[in-house]
């Protein structure tokens, strides 16, 4: 196989890159309201999301097989990379759930975190992409609505987990 030709299934890892994407922005969008915000009302909801993050991981760990030969080291390095920020993301959010009893400062610059992971990830996703030449890559292919919704989350999380930190020390 020539390590210049494009994936030959890659609908599938095109697929598979699509699904961590969404889940990693669902698991942004729904874990912290629901998961951390509201975790006495849906237990074991972080961590369902968490795993709805890791299963498309998962996923597209499988498809490195799949790579051009010349591209495998590199997509595995990208893949593990990914895992490794992916997984801190989660840490770091699963930690959140005790903000309430946290000082406001390392709230603060926990959350501060959460952005830049995200950005990682999305940028390790991108590489991947231009290593399985898909045809179609997410980020550049996402409806402006769907990506504004994401930006504007995570421009307000700060001030959301402070506004809930605030209210919960004033009950």
């Amino acid at each position: 196989m020539n390590p210049n030709q494009p994936q030959d299934d890659f609908p599938e890892v095109q697929a598979a890159i699509y699904r961590v994407a969404l889940s990693l922005d669902s698991f942004l969008l729904n874990g912290i309201p629901y998961g951390v915000f509201q975790d006495t009302l849906f237990p074991g909801f972080l961590k369902k999301v968490a795993d709805n993050l890791l299963t498309p991981l998962a996923s597209l760990e499988h498809h490195a097989r799949h790579a051009p030969v010349a591209n495998q080291p590199k997509i595995r390095q990208v893949l593990a990379l990914l895992r490794e920020k992916c997984q801190q993301l989660i840490d770091l959010v699963t930690g959140l759930r005790a903000f309430r009893k946290l000082p406001l400062p390392q709230v603060r610059a926990t959350v501060s975190r959460i952005a830049l992971l995200r950005e990682e990830c999305a940028q390790l996703l991108q590489e991947l992409e231009a290593y399985f030449q898909t045809p179609k890559p997410f980020y550049q292919s996402r409806p402006s609505y769907s990506t504004a919704l994401v930006n504007n989350f995570l421009a307000n999380l700060e001030r959301v987990f402070e506004k809930e930190w605030a209210t919960s020390k004033s009950t």
